[in-house]
C-alpha cells in the first residue's frame, strides 16, 4: 500500500512540472555548445571520374589536391563500401545479384586473392587488420607495409591496401609478408583506375602520411521488388531525367568533362559543390519522385531507398569521425549526395559542417 500512494505522488508531482520543461524540441546538436572544438567535416562533392574520355589527364587534378592537403584532414571518407558490408552483400547476392556483382565483385575477387596467401577469410583478416593497425609503429618497416596491406586486401578493403601500398618505395612494392604475386599484380593495376577513391582520396591519405581511407557507401536497400525496380526503370526514370537534363540551372553543374585544366577543374568542383544547383537538382529528382503518382508508388519507394542509403553513409561517417575528436573529416561523395549527408550529419552532437567555399573559392 505504501508502494502505491509513492508512486500515485510521484505520478501527481511529474503531472505538476511546467508545461515549458518538456515543450522544447530536442535537439542533438544543441550539445555542440558544449563542446571546446567540434569535430569539423567538409563534404567535397565530386563527378565520378570513371566518366572521363580516354584522353583525359588525370594531372588536372593536382590544384584542388592542393587545396584538399591545406585542409588537412585527419579522416578520409569515401562513396564504397566497408568490407563487412561488402561481405553481406556477397552473402546476400542471390537477392540482388547484379548489384552485389556491382559493387562487391572487385573487392571480394581481392579478398579472395589475399586470403590464399593470408590463409583467412574476410572476418578474420578484419580482425588481424584492426590489430596490426594498432601495433603500426611510427616508422613502419616494408615488411609491416607489405603485410597490412595484404590484410587491408583480405578485410575487403582495397583502397586502404592501396594507401599501404603506395607508401612503400616502388623497389619495395614485391611479394612477401603475405602480399602475393597476384594481389602484387591487382594492386598495381587497382592503382592505375581513373576514379575518384583512387586519384582524390587514396593519393591524398599518402600524401598527408594518413595511413588508410575509410569506406561509408551502402548499397543494402532493400525497396523494391524486380517487378517494381522495372517500373521505375521502364516507366518513371526516363521522363525524371529528361526533366533533370533539360534545367537550366541544372545544366551548369560541374562535368568531368569541363575538367580540362587545373582551373576549370577547381570551377567545376566549385559548381558540383554549389548547394543552389544542388537544391534544384534535389527538387527536380526526388521531390519529383516523390509528389508525382506512379504505379505501386514506385516513386515514394525509390526516395525511401535513398533516403535510407544516405543515413546508413552518415552513420558510417559518424563512427568514422570518432576517430578524430575535434579534427577534420574530408567526405568524397558523388555531389547528388552532398546536401543530404550535410543535413543529416549536421544533426550530430559533435560535428560542424565546413563549407567547401574554405577550400574551393
Amino acid at each position: 500500500m505504501k508502494n502505491l500512494v509513492r508512486s500515485s505522488l510521484m505520478l501527481l508531482a511529474a503531472s505538476c512540472l511546467p508545461a515549458a520543461a518538456g515543450a522544447e524540441e530536442f535537439d542533438p546538436a544543441n550539445y555542440r555548445q558544449q563542446v571546446d572544438q567540434p569535430t569539423r567535416v567538409m563534404v567535397l562533392g565530386t563527378a565520378h571520374l570513371s566518366y572521363a574520355d580516354e584522353g583525359w589527364n588525370p594531372a588536372v587534378l593536382d590544384l584542388l589536391m592542393d587545396r584538399l592537403a591545406a585542409f588537412a584532414p585527419d579522416v578520409i571518407t569515401i562513396e564504397n563500401q566497408p568490407g563487412p558490408t561488402t561481405h553481406k552483400l556477397w552473402a546476400y547476392r542471390a537477392i540482388s545479384p547484379e548489384t552485389a556483382a556491382t559493387y562487391a565483385g572487385r573487392a571480394m575477387e581481392m579478398a579472395t586473392t589475399a586470403g590464399l596467401s593470408l590463409d583467412m577469410d574476410m572476418p578474420q583478416a578484419e580482425a588481424a587488420m584492426r590489430q596490426a593497425l594498432a601495433r603500426l609503429s611510427d616508422q613502419p618497416s616494408p615488411a609491416e607495409r607489405r603485410r597490412l596491406a595484404a590484410l587491408f586486401a583480405g578485410a575487403g578493403d582495397p583502397y586502404s591496401a592501396l594507401v599501404q601500398w603506395w607508401h612503400l618505395p616502388p623497389a619495395e612494392r614485391v611479394a612477401g609478408d603475405g602480399m602475393s604475386r597476384s594481389l602484387a599484380r591487382q594492386l598495381d593495376e587497382f592503382g592505375q583506375e581513373r576514379e575518384e577513391g583512387v586519384l582524390l582520396a587514396v593519393r591524398l591519405a599518402v600524401r598527408l602520411g594518413l595511413q588508410r581511407v575509410h569506406q561509408a557507401d551502402s548499397q543494402e536497400e532493400d525497396v523494391f521488388t524486380p517487378e517494381e525496380a522495372e517500373i521505375f526503370a521502364q516507366q518513371v526514370f526516363p521522363s525524371l531525367a529528361e526533366t533533370v537534363s533539360a534545367d537550366p540551372l541544372v545544366q551548369q553543374r560541374g562535368k568531368v568533362a569541363d575538367m580540362t585544366t587545373p582551373e576549370a577543374t577547381l570551377e567545376a568542383y566549385r559548381r558540383l559543390n554549389d548547394a543552389r544547383i544542388e537544391r534544384r537538382l534535389a527538387e527536380l529528382e526526388w521531390l519529383g519522385a516523390l509528389v508525382r503518382p506512379t504505379e505501386q508508388n514506385v516513386g515514394r519507394k525509390r526516395v525511401a531507398a535513398w533516403e535510407a542509403r544516405n543515413l546508413r553513409m552518415a552513420a558510417n561517417i559518424r563512427e568514422s569521425a570518432a576517430r578524430a575528436p575535434g579534427g577534420k573529416v574530408l567526405v568524397i561523395v558523388g555531389a547528388t549526395h552532398k546536401l543530404w549527408l550535410e543535413a543529416y550529419l549536421g544533426m550530430m552532437s559533435d560535428i560542424a559542417i565546413v563549407s567547401t567555399d574554405s577550400v574551393l573559392k
